[in-house]
C-alpha cells in the first residue's frame, strides 16, 4: 500500500461499533451508573442519618414516657396480679418491653450522675498544653477505641436485655443479672468518657491557633479514604461499610455540636 493510500483509508475509514453494541451499550450503563452514585449515596446518608437522630432523640423523648407509663402500669396492675384476676405472660409480673425500657434509663441515669464528676475544664486545658503530635495520636487511638467499643458495646447490651428478659422455664447459663449490669454500665461510662475525650480534643483542634492539629486530622480521613477506594466490596460488606459511614457522620455532627 502506498503512502497516499494509507492516508485515504484512515481519512475517510468509518467507525463499525453496531458489531459489538452490548458491549459498548454495557459501558454506558456502567458511566450512567457512577454518575448517579452520588446522588443515591447522599439520598442514603440522609436517610440513615435522620434514622440515628431518631434514634438519639427517642431517647429523650419517648422512652420517659414509656418508663412513666410502665411504672404506672405496674402500680394499676400489682392488686389485681395479688388477687388473682390478673394472669401474668411467662409468670413475669414486669412485662419485657417495661424491663428494657426501665433498664436503659437506669444505665442513662447512673452514668450520667458518675459523669457529672468529670471535671471538663481541666480536662480540656490538660488536652490543650499538649504538643500537636500528641494530640494527633491521642485522635487516632481514640477513634479506634470508639469503634472497637461500638462493636463490642451493643453486645454487651444485647446480652443484658436478653439476660433481664429471658423465659423462667429456660435453663439458665449466665454469669446472672446483677454482674451482666455491671458489664453493661462500665461499658457505658467508659464509652461516654471516651466520646468526650474525642469531643475535647476536636474542640481543642478547632479552636486553637495552630491550625496545623486540624490539618493533620482532615488528611488523615483522606488517607483512610485512599485505603478504601482500591478495595473491591461485596454487596454485604459495601452495605456494612454505608452503614459506618452513616454513623460516623451523625457522630461527628454530634460532636460539632457539643
Amino acid at each position: 500500500m502506498s503512502l497516499l493510500g494509507y492516508i485515504r483509508n484512515e481519512v475517510t475509514r468509518s467507525y463499525l461499533l453496531d458489531h459489538d453494541q452490548e458491549r459498548y451499550k454495557l459501558k454506558r450503563e456502567k458511566m450512567y451508573t457512577f454518575m448517579r452514585i452520588p446522588w443515591e449515596l447522599e439520598k442514603f446518608m440522609s436517610y440513615g442519618f435522620f434514622h440515628c437522630l431518631d434514634s438519639f432523640l427517642f431517647v429523650y423523648t419517648f422512652l420517659p414516657l414509656r418508663v412513666t407509663l410502665a411504672v404506672v402500669s405496674i402500680i394499676f396492675r400489682a392488686p389485681f396480679i395479688y388477687f388473682g384476676h390478673y394472669r401474668c405472660k411467662q409468670g413475669r409480673t414486669i412485662l419485657p418491653a417495661e424491663i428494657i425500657d426501665m433498664m436503659k434509663v437506669l444505665m442513662i441515669l447512673m452514668c450520667c450522675y458518675a459523669m457529672s464528676y468529670v471535671d471538663t475544664s481541666m480536662l480540656y486545658h490538660i488536652i490543650k498544653s499538649q504538643s500537636v503530635i500528641k494530640l494527633y495520636l491521642m485522635y487516632n487511638m481514640i477513634e479506634v477505641a470508639d469503634r472497637l467499643f461500638s462493636a463490642f458495646g451493643q453486645d454487651t447490651i444485647d446480652a443484658l436485655f436478653w439476660t433481664a428478659t429471658e423465659p423462667r422455664d429456660r435453663k439458665r447459663e449466665h454469669i446472672g443479672l446483677i454482674p451482666h449490669l455491671l458489664l453493661a454500665l462500665s461499658y457505658v461510662f467508659l464509652h461516654g468518657l471516651l466520646v468526650l475525650l474525642q469531643a475535647t480534643t476536636l474542640n481543642v483542634a478547632i479552636n486553637s491557633s495552630n491550625k496545623a492539629l486540624l490539618t493533620i486530622m482532615m488528611s488523615n480521613n483522606f488517607v483512610e479514604l485512599k485505603g478504601s477506594v482500591f478495595k473491591k466490596f461485596d454487596k454485604n460488606n459495601l452495605f456494612q461499610v454505608s452503614c459506618s459511614d452513616v454513623r460516623e457522620r451523625f457522630h461527628l455532627f454530634a460532636l460539632l455540636l457539643v
